[in-house]
């Protein structure tokens, strides 16, 4: 599981008004490990379709969706059951982090990381 200081660091990560974005990712099947590069695109699009005209945005996001998408294709994460990551290119943070259980794939962009999801996982990953 990701260390307490790390999820302090999600937590209070100041992207100084510039977008962020948080990808969770499924890895848990072979059809998931498979698809994994093309569920994140296809997510990630819809996300930078939201910026609409602001070019600040947009080119923040396409950043950060560039980055995210060497990894998916180049790394070998598919060895865990899922996968969280949290990119902000403006302030140069990236972070990738394997996870034990699968999730469901999502994509999120604002102005903090969602963290919902990896509280939910810490809590699955508890369970006996």
């Amino acid at each position: 599981m990701i260390p307490d200081k790390e999820v302090k660091a999600l937590e209070s990560f100041n992207g100084r008004g510039n977008v962020v974005l948080s990808a969770y990712l499924p890895l848990d099947t072979f059809e998931h490990r498979q698809l994994a590069y093309e569920n994140f695109l296809e997510l990630a699009h819809r996300r930078l379709e939201e910026c609409g005209s602001r070019a600040d945005c947009r080119e923040a996001l396409g950043e950060d969706i560039e980055i995210v998408g060497l990894y998916l294709k180049s790394n070998g994460h598919r060895q865990n059951r899922g996968l969280a990551i949290f990119s902000c290119a403006a302030e140069l943070f990236w972070r990738a982090y394997p996870l034990p259980v699968p999730v469901s794939t999502q994509v999120s962009v604002g102005l903090h990381f969602d963290l919902e999801p990896l509280k939910q996982v810490a809590e699955l990953a508890q369970r006996p």
